[in-house]
Parts: structure tokens; sequence; C-alpha cells
């Protein structure tokens, strides 16, 4: 399959059944969290990058009642997201809670999403989510394009420091993007949920949260998803931002707030055997020395070498000068 993957056990939305429809890191931001990496084209321009009939041809091969093997598991998902165990193609499933349009770029780009969405409602009757960074719904054929998808996920990370997180496009304006949010939400019949994601030192402070808060009840949304660094991000310097600190958030943003990122730090020290799992998932992205990876799982750098000793003598990951490297060879598991 070249344009659905999955499916993707989800925290936000079940089971879910990704759709890209937008060639790799094609976006109008360059967010320093992003784990899929830096963008290589950053743009406003919408496109039909991908045409309809290819995406609904995929689709009714998934969607017969004797399902076909499922598609690849892909590596881009939302940084809130949780995927299979690396190495493992995802088993055939009876059961799909949203069809999901996400993957390694904005889907808003692609100026047929809207076609495609009334061309899936034809054929089926599960739940369509479209996660995106709502940079584009001050566009009306944006907001026309969405309207009948049953839930939209836009992203809204900073108001103050918009430009320091996600390096848009010299174009876009923070105001016009909530403004945007807001007027879709006014006329939306679906859910809105809004992904909130905090990075240490950059979006945490009183200022920027008050900011935030503002705009968020300008926006209205039905519900709050209060994320932080949990991924390999685009830039080392963005970093998790601590567990109690985000609990406070949450409180501070009330009562449709609900955090979504898991606490990687207790996790992995209370389950030892995710260890490897997350070592694994960061060096997917790149060659890294413990340093590093201790910044990004906050693990201990005793237990995260004992780790890739037993990796490196199963022939996983390799190192050279402190660099550790994932081996190109199937993982069993």
């Amino acid at each position: 399959m070249k344009h659905i993957f999955g499916p993707v056990p989800s925290r936000r939305f079940g089971l879910s059944l990704g759709i890209d429809i937008i060639p790799n890191k094609v976006c109008t931001l360059d967010c320093i969290y992003c784990q899929i990496g830096k963008t290589t084209d950053l743009t406003l321009q919408r496109r039909p990058y991908v045409a309809v009939k290819p995406v609904i041809t995929e689709l009714k091969k998934i969607l017969k009642p004797t399902l076909p093997p499922i598609a690849s598991l892909s590596p881009c998902l939302s940084s809130g997201e949780a995927g299979a165990p690396l190495g493992r193609e995802p088993k055939r499933v009876e059961r799909i809670d949203c069809l999901t349009f996400s993957g390694c770029g904005e889907p808003t780009l692609n100026s047929n999403i809207g076609k495609m969405i009334f061309e899936i409602k034809k054929i089926s009757n599960i739940p369509i989510v479209v996660i995106t960074n709502g940079t584009l719904f001050y566009k009306k054929d944006v907001r026309k394009d969405l309207l009948d998808a049953d839930i939209v996920a836009p992203s809204l990370d900073a108001v103050l420091n918009f430009k320091k997180i996600n390096r848009p496009h010299k174009k876009l304006q923070i105001n016009k993007i909530v403004n945007g949010i807001s007027e879709f939400k006014k006329i939306f019949k679906g859910k809105l949920w809004l992904e909130v994601l905090i990075v240490k030192n950059f979006n945490d402070s009183p200022k920027e949260l008050k900011s935030l808060k503002k705009a968020i009840k300008k926006i209205n949304p039905d519900k709050i998803h209060l994320n932080t660094v949990v991924r390999p991000p685009s830039e080392m310097y963005a970093k998790m931002l601590d567990w109690k600190k985000l609990i406070s958030i949450r409180n501070y943003f009330g009562k449709k707030c609900k955090i979504i990122s898991y606490n990687k730090q207790h996790d992995a020290k209370s389950n030892k055997k995710n260890i490897s799992k997350y070592i694994l998932e960061v060096l997917k992205r790149r060659p890294m020395q413990v340093k590093d990876i201790q910044v990004v799982i906050g693990i201990d750098k005793k237990t995260i070498l004992k780790e890739l000793w037993l990796l490196e003598r199963k022939k996983i990951v390799s190192h050279n000068n402190n660099w550790w490297t994932l081996n190109q060879v199937k993982i069993k598991r």
C-alpha cells in the first residue's frame, strides 16, 4: 500500500488506519520538535499531490469484510501517538476505529482532501479524523474541505514564541491562524480537538501560557490535548517538559484539558523491557551518543549502556567512537 498505513494504536483515536496524502516533509511549518525531521519543502501552496482514485482504491481493498494483510506502519506518526514495535508488521485486525489523515506532511496542503473525505463517506461509515497543524484554516477552501470530517485535530503550540518553536513559512501569522481555527469551529458540526505541545523553556512560561489560554478560549475546542516531546525531535535542544509541570499546565487550562503524552521516564523505569524499544526508536532516526539518548528517554547512563551492549551482542546496533548506530537488519521480537 502506497498511501494507507497501520492500523496504529492511538491514545486519542483508538485503532487508527492512516491515510498519507503528502510527500515526506512537505509542510507549512518546520517545528523544532518534529519527529519526522526537518521540513524539506516549506510552502503554503495547495496542490493535488495525490489523486483521489488511488486512495479510494486502496481503502476499498482494506475495508472489505475479509481483510487482506494491512499496510506497513508509517514512521510518520503524530508525536502523541503510539506505534507497533520496531521491525514487526502490524497484525490483521477485524476492527478499525477511525480513518486518519496524517502522515509525513501537512494533509491540508493536498487540494484533493475534501474530495477524498467525500468519497470515503460513500464507502465507509468509519469516523474520519484529520490531524493538522491548523495553519491553513484562514483559507475558506480549507475550512470547506474539512466540514465532512468527524473529528478535526489541529495544533496550537505557542502565540508569543510561535516563530521560535514552529518556524513557520514567512507569510504565516499566528493571529490569522487562531482566527481561522476559530471560524472553522463555528461552522463545524463534528468534534474539534486541539493539541498543544509544550517544549521545555520555549512555551512553558507563565506569559506564554496566558497567551495560549486566551487563544484557546477564542477557539473553544471540544477537547484540549496536552503533549510534550516524547519522540526523537528534529532539534536535540527540544526537550521534554517535566511531568509535574505538565500536570500543572493541564490544571491551568481547565476541565477540557487532558494529557496525551505518556510519562516516558516513569514508564521506562517501571517497565525495564521497554528500554531497548525506546533506544531503538531513538537510533532509528539518527546515530547518537549515550548522552543524547539520555536526554530523549530520561534513563541513567549505566542502564542505557547495558542495553546497548546487549543489542550490540545481537548485532542490532553497533558503535564507533562513542556513536551508536542502528544496523540495517530485521529486528526479531
